[in-house]
C-alpha cells in the first residue's frame, strides 16, 4: 500500500511543471553523476591538453559507453546523441576546469561575464579559436577584477581558455538539446 501511494506521488509530481524540470535535470545529469571523480579529473586535464592521443581516445571511448547508457535510460532520440556527448563532455570539462581555476582564485564567474555565458547570455561560439576581441576581453575583466595578469602563467591562461571553449560548447549543445 505504501509503495503504491509512493509511486502514484511520484507519477503526480512527475506531472507538475517542476517534475518536468526534474526529469530533465535528470537526463542533463546522468552522464556527470555516472562517472567517478577520477574520470572528471582526467578528462579535465584531457581537455586542457593532458595525456597523450592514445589515453584521450580511451578516455572519450570510455565517456561514449557512459553516455550511451543515458541515452537509453532516458529516451534521448538518435538525432541528439551527438549533442548529448558534446553536451556531457563540455560539462564535466567546464566544471573541473572551473574548480582547478578557483584553486589559483580566478574566478571562472569573469570569464562568464566578459562573454556573455549564461542561460539568457548571448553564449558565442568558440569551437574554433578565441578572437584576439575575446581574449582581450577576458584580460581585460580580471584587470578589472584586481587579477595582477603579469603574475600568471601561460599554462593558467591556456586552462582559462579551455574553460571558456568548453563553456561556450555547454551552453550552446545545451539549448541545440531543448531536453
Amino acid at each position: 500500500m505504501m509503495k503504491t501511494l509512493m509511486t502514484g506521488a511520484a507519477l503526480a509530481l512527475a506531472a507538475l511543471p517542476g517534475g518536468a524540470a526534474a526529469q530533465e535535470g535528470e537526463k542533463l545529469d546522468c552522464v556527470v553523476a555516472s562517472v567517478t571523480g577520477d574520470m572528471r579529473a582526467s578528462i579535465g586535464e584531457a581537455m586542457a591538453g593532458g595525456g597523450d592521443e592514445a589515453s584521450r581516445e580511451a578516455l572519450f571511448r570510455n565517456l561514449a559507453t557512459v553516455a550511451d547508457a543515458c541515452v537509453a535510460r532516458h529516451g534521448i532520440t538518435a538525432e541528439q546523441k551527438g549533442l548529448y556527448f558534446d553536451y556531457s563532455l563540455a560539462r564535466i570539462s567546464r566544471e573541473w576546469l572551473a574548480a582547478d581555476m578557483e584553486k589559483i582564485s580566478l574566478s571562472p564567474a569573469v570569464v562568464d561575464k566578459a562573454l556573455d555565458f549564461g542561460p539568457e547570455g548571448a553564449n558565442p561560439d568558440l569551437s574554433g579559436d578565441m578572437t584576439e576581441e575575446q581574449i582581450m576581453k577576458i584580460v581585460q575583466a580580471y584587470i578589472d577584477a584586481g587579477v595582477d595578469i603579469d603574475k600568471v602563467d601561460g599554462a593558467v591562461w591556456e586552462r582559462v581558455g579551455a574553460y571558456a571553449a568548453a563553456t561556450s560548447i555547454y551552453w550552446n549543445k545545451r539549448k541545440q538539446l531543448a531536453l
